[in-house]
């Protein structure tokens, strides 16, 4: 189990080195390592599933007895037959239950009440649990024995393994186009009674945009003292949440001990569902033919039952308008194979390949790039006396460039996950701008930002490969030419050149596969890797 842990690290890490180039990649001694240490993994994985099946049962004596059907020996073991009772008191019902058994029966002097029921085909432990659902009646089983006991309060300590920690995110995209504040204020004195008074009014517009803000907050341990308190609120109830050691101590009635024990259970399952994200954040710089953008449609069309969900231009395309070679992509989850297909349109440049894993309902962000501090504000204070001291004040802001990706997973009890995905491709240039007030003229360094961005709640299976496109971006450079000699002719040099305006547009494509963690998941994945490998060796050599 070391060796794999060691082995998925390494694998983790080649991947997590995608948002780097691979050129520092080419030596083929490295290559051929890693390769090595994949297949051993690969093969002692293998082999570990197989002793359980395979291995152990040799190893063992020959059994004394043919081997037993469990099914066949369960039946034999439990008799079952048929209950009816009618008014029954529940001291006489217990007592008989186990008569003509091999069971022992104790009852409790304060157990009371009457039983009306009727049963077949069951065992005894079956109509125990029978009454505890039905009628309250608590009992313990130890081997052939059954006590039966008042339904008071008992103490019951649970261990929940999660972490002491709390936390909160913000996704926000905001389209606003500005806003315009109009403000007067008069003032007065009078000097009959040194009094002053003052008013001033005011009106405010924005203009129209778009906002969307995701909020998440994550403080597991009080939101779970809120609902065991909610399920067993009463008199004598206790519930003590110990965030440090994992521990819960509650004291209710045993029927209530039995719900917290099965949300405890179900919770813990639910909190530790685990999906692995791998992201393809592409730029394409398109061809004169598609300058409207990729053009989907022409990469192929998906089989009936396949789900491809594409976010562009604020509308789904249906998996009926995409051919078969579009479907074998998708079909395989191969990001290659995609960006392939991709590079018919335009030029295809891999931004970031970043690869994250998280918990159910919990953030993961990725962030490759430089945060530059930039002037927002400048404030002057001038001191007069002997001699007038001007001091500027400045603000500086963080501003950020490069690629971030925040994503969000809630995972069902079926394997259906839910992401919230938010990326991001920002660029930051510092510009100075001339302002105008009254008869003085400022200059003023401001960021130009250029921010490329989506915010979308989008629903697949593990391993289905999910598209975001639509984010577009033009540009424009002039391109001067002139003839040699001639173009630097004083006057007529003119004459011999050439100026002209090329414009080019790009579309970012972010491309998301989530897979769920889990030992296939983990032996798929040091395939795959295998497989990255062998082609970068094949590669080299050609």
């Amino acid at each position: 189990m070391k060796r794999l842990l060691s082995v998925l690290a390494l694998s983790a890490g080649v991947t997590l080195s995608g948002c780097s180039s691979l050129d520092s990649m080419n030596d083929t001694a490295v290559t051929d390592e890693s390769i090595a240490v994949l297949e051993q993994a690969i093969n002692e994985q293998t082999k570990d599933a197989e002793v359980a099946g395979d291995t152990v049962p040799q190893l063992l004596p020959p059994p004394i007895v043919p081997p037993l059907d469990i099914q066949t020996l369960g039946q034999a073991s439990e008799e079952r037959f048929d209950v009816i009772a009618d008014g029954l008191s529940a001291h006489d019902f217990f007592m008989g239950l186990v008569q003509g058994t091999d069971y022992n029966m104790i009852v409790h002097r304060d157990i009371e009440g009457a039983v009306n029921l009727k049963l077949k085909n069951v065992t005894v432990e079956e109509v125990m649990q029978a009454m505890r659902k039905v009628y309250g009646y608590e009992y313990r089983r130890e081997g052939k024995l059954y006590q039966v006991v008042p339904a008071k309060l008992q103490t019951e300590m649970f261990q929940l393994n999660y972490l002491d920690i709390q936390r909160e995110g913000v996704s926000d995209t905001q389209v606003s186009a500005g806003s315009v504040r109009d403000s007067v204020s008069d003032s007065g004195s009078s000097s009959s009674d040194s009094s002053s008074d003052s008013s001033s009014s005011g009106s405010s517009s924005t203009l129209v945009g778009t906002r969307i803000s995701t909020k998440t907050s994550a403080n597991f341990w009080v939101n779970l003292k809120q609902t065991l308190d909610a399920l067993i609120s009463g008199d004598g109830r206790r519930v003590v949440v110990t965030p440090q050691t994992g521990m819960i101590i509650v004291r209710a009635l045993p029927s209530e001990l039995a719900t917290v024990r099965e949300y405890l259970e179900r919770a813990e399952l639910t909190l530790h569902r685990q999906v692995v994200i791998e992201a393809k954040i592409l730029e394409i710089t398109l061809s004169d033919k598609f300058q409207a953008g990729v053009n989907w449609a022409t990469l192929g069309e998906p089989s009936a039952g396949k789900t491809i969900t594409l976010n562009q231009v604020a509308s789904s395309i249906s998996a009926d308008g995409l051919g078969g070679i579009f479907r074998s992509a998708f079909s395989l989850n191969d990001f290659t194979a995609v960006i392939e297909l991709l590079g018919q349109q335009g030029d295809v440049q891999v931004l970031s390949s970043p690869r994250v894993s998280t918990v159910n309902n919990q953030k993961a962000v990725i962030k490759v790039g430089t945060d530059e501090f930039f002037v927002t504000a400048v404030e002057t204070t001038t001191t007069t006396g002997t001699s007038t001291t001007t001091t500027p004040s400045v603000e500086l802001t963080p501003f950020f460039s490069g690629i971030a990706l925040d994503v969000t997973p809630q995972i069902s009890g079926k394997g259906e996950i839910v992401l919230h995905i938010h990326p991001t491709v920002s660029e930051v240039e510092d510009q100075q701008k001339q302002i105008n007030v009254g008869s003085d003229d400022f200059s003023i360094p401001l960021a130009f930002s250029s921010i490329r961005e989506s915010d979308s709640i989008v629903r697949a299976d593990s391993g289905q490969v999910i598209v975001i496109g639509g984010l577009m971006k033009s540009e424009n450079s002039d391109q001067n030419e002139s003839t040699p000699l001639l173009g630097d002719i004083p006057g007529v040099g003119n004459l011999f050149k050439q100026r002209r305006s090329v414009g080019s547009k790009t579309e970012l494509v972010i491309l998301l596969r989530p897979v769920l963690a889990n030992n296939d998941s983990w032996q798929k994945e040091l395939e795959r890797s295998l497989q990255s490998f062998e082609r970068l060796r094949a590669d080299s050599v050609k």
